[in-house]
C-alpha cells in the first residue's frame, strides 16, 4: 500500500493551473471560430484589425454570437 501526503497548496495551484489552461482552450476555440467566419465571409480587413485590435476582436466576437 502507497500512502501520499496531501498537500493543500499543491491541490489548489494544481486546480488554478487547469482553470487557466481551459480558458485559454476556450479563447483559442473562440478566436479560431472568428478568423473562419471572417474568413468565410471575405472580410479580411476586420481579421487583420481583430488581431491588432483587442476591443475590435470582442466587438466581432459578439457581433457574430460567438462568445
Amino acid at each position: 500500500m502507497i500512502l501520499t501526503t496531501y498537500d493543500k497548496d499543491l491541490y489548489e495551484k494544481t486546480l488554478k493551473e487547469d482553470a487557466r489552461e481551459e480558458g485559454r482552450e476556450e479563447i483559442r476555440a473562440e478566436l479560431n471560430q472568428l478568423t473562419i467566419c471572417l474568413l468565410n465571409t471575405k472580410r479580411y480587413n476586420d481579421l487583420e484589425l481583430a488581431a491588432e485590435d483587442i476591443e475590435y476582436q470582442k466587438k466581432l466576437l459578439k457581433e457574430l454570437g460567438i462568445e
